[in-house]
């Protein structure tokens, strides 16, 4: 039984990892599998959560980086070397390897445990855009077998310690703090989830952009909205016209 699931797990390897390459490919899925292409954007992301996006915004990191610790910490550090399992590129001859090999082992895909236990949280704090979560996952598990470094079932297994490691961080800091139980489990509308997501990226976009002219002195005020301004204009009493008053009284 278990050499025939093997056979399978070889199978559905070399189809991924020969049938589908082509130089694009080899591009993308190295791109995509690699972290630190990324890092600033996520870094900013959290830091923006953590200053403006209030208890949901901290909580949020929060739960993100204790489930990644947990991912990382447990797959690659206790799993891996209680199974030894050899990688396909150092294990099966003839595997393709874009990004290059390793000698680490192989089971589970720590980069599916990360990525299944963060996007199960992102997936919980914006429901509404939970399918982008899960193909930035799947892309990810994809890439590590595409690039001759995991058999499909070091994914599929990563996928599972994340998703299980995930849901416990939130069931754990929703059912303790009431703080974070509003903010992750109070649904709202589907259309207002999509404009809170818009407004929180244009928000974000701003900060980034707009902080550096505010801090200039008085240039950064002058992009202040005009619309903002003439109604501020507009809400000013006429203290002329109530001092007429008074005085005909």
């Amino acid at each position: 039984m278990i050499s025939f699931l093997y056979s399978i797990d070889v199978a559905v390897f070399r189809w991924i990892n020969e049938a589908w390459s082509c130089p694009f490919l080899d591009k993308f899925f190295s791109f995509i599998t690699q972290f630190h292409h990324f890092e600033w954007p996520v870094l900013l992301w959290a830091l923006y959560l953590l200053i403006w996006g209030k208890a949901k915004g901290r909580w949020l990191v929060l739960t993100v980086v204790i489930t990644v610790l947990l991912t990382d910490q447990i797959s690659s550090h206790v799993i891996k070397y209680l199974v030894e399992r050899v990688r396909p590129c150092n294990a099966l001859p003839g595997v393709l390897t874009p990004a290059g090999a390793s000698s680490a082992f192989s089971f589970p895909s720590s980069h599916a445990a990360n990525m299944g236990g963060s996007m199960l949280v992102l997936s919980r704090a914006f429901p509404a855009f939970a399918w982008l979560f899960m193909l930035i996952a799947l892309l990810v598990g994809l890439s590590r077998v595409y690039l001759g470094l995991h058999y499909p079932s070091d994914v599929l297994s990563g996928y599972v310690l994340g998703i299980v490691i995930g849901w416990g961080v939130l069931k754990i800091i929703t059912s303790r703090f009431k703080t974070a139980n509003s903010s992750f489990t109070t649904k709202a509308p589907r259309h207002q989830e999509r404009h809170l997501f818009s407004l929180n990226f244009k928000s974000f976009i701003s900060s980034v952009f707009l902080v550096p002219s505010r801090l200039g002195g008085e240039k950064g005020f002058k992009m202040t909205d005009k619309r903002v301004q003439s109604n501020v204009v507009k809400s000013k009493p006429d203290l002329g016209k109530a001092r007429g008053r008074k005085k005909r009284r």
